[in-house]
């Protein structure tokens, strides 16, 4: 984390760190940010809770990554610097017109507090409030120094409100796109969508799943958006991996990131296609960061049967194992 960190550091001074401007779900954004960082909170005896306010614009446009980054760092903090009590996300609207929405998010907190003299430190690089914190809790300092220039590439403010031994607040706005079209009914959110389209005869099924990704952020998120679904998920960190866990048992479906060290998805599943015998072919679902023309055609022609793209909504994510599950799908797979 702490390389991650000077990288993206080094990519925002130099002018390079590059967003994504993709349509994603504001509940499923921050509600998988804290299925991220729950077991880190309930570790510790923390209530790690949400509060939507009513009326909030969820059908948006921009980089959900970078806004889970932000959400993450402030989160993180806030779990890191808390013995007890509760660390409570709350997002709520400033202003809004036919086109784009400013949102505001809060992080507080029930932690040790920040003094007024150590809060004008906060947000500068390698720079934390006391430096007997680092020494107890560890970390650089950076996560806020790359979350301010997050939140300014986003047209937003960021800031903090706290007192010693009294708790903190982070907040920070964001200037969000609204979608051009909805897809969903009012009363439809992707998370019900997502469980619909999953029939019960299916979900109830002992369907094993094999996540190939060597980001630990990505492999929690995609455990966690499966675990929604109903499906448990063994991980591994790259394609001689993946051949490793073929040997040892059968998985129905792998989601098989194309970039990985050791051995890519691409030639990771030409081996598993070119595997003979009672060798039984799993239904391998690309995913890739870089949706770039072209990629879908270079995953099917490696063997991989579907393909999907990062940051994974959940909808799709639900969509894609459907199609995965049918019979038809299976039908492919024999013939393969």
């Amino acid at each position: 984390m702490i390389l991650n960190d000077i990288l993206d550091f080094t990519k925002i001074e130099a002018g390079k760190l590059t967003f994504d401007l993709l349509d994603f779900e504001l509940i499923e954004t921050v509600e998988g940010t804290l299925d991220l960082l729950a077991e880190q909170a309930h570790t510790k005896g923390i209530e790690l809770a949400s509060a939507m306010a009513p009326g909030l614009p969820t059908r948006l446009r921009g980089d959900p990554g970078r806004l889970r980054q932000i959400l993450t760092n402030l989160i993180g903090n806030a779990i890191k610097f808390t013995e007890t009590g509760e660390v409570v996300v709350r997002v709520s609207k400033e202003r809004e017109t036919e086109t784009y929405a400013v949102l505001r998010f809060e992080v507080q907190d029930t932690g040790i507090g920040i003094s007024p003299e150590a809060q004008a430190r906060l947000f500068q690089p390698f720079s934390q409030a006391d430096g007997s914190l680092t020494r107890k809790y560890g970390g650089t300092g950076l996560g806020l120094a790359i979350s301010k220039q997050l939140v300014e590439m986003m047209l937003g403010q960021i800031g903090v409100q706290s007192r010693q031994g009294r708790g903190s607040t982070f907040w920070f706005t964001a200037q969000l796109e609204k979608q051009a079209s909805t897809l969903l009914g009012p009363s439809t959110t992707p998370r019900t969508l997502a469980r619909a389209l999953i029939a019960p005869s299916l979900r109830s099924q002992q369907i094993r799943v094999l996540i190939a990704e060597d980001n630990t952020v990505n492999q929690r998120v995609t455990v966690g958006q499966l675990k929604k679904l109903g499906y448990s998920a063994d991980v591994v960190p790259d394609g001689l991996a993946v051949l490793r866990a073929l040997d040892r048992t059968h998985y129905d479906i792998i989601l098989m990131d194309c970039q990985m060290p050791e051995m890519d998805g691409y030639e990771a599943t030409q081996r598993i296609r070119a595997r003979t015998g009672d060798f039984p072919q799993p239904h391998i679902i690309a995913m890739t960061a870089h949706a770039m023309q072209g990629d879908r055609e270079k995953c099917l022609a490696v063997g991989m049967n579907d393909y999907i793209s990062k940051p994974v909504q959940l909808k799709t994510l639900a969509v894609a194992l459907a199609r995965g599950l049918s019979p038809e799908a299976k039908t492919d797979q024999c013939n393969a």
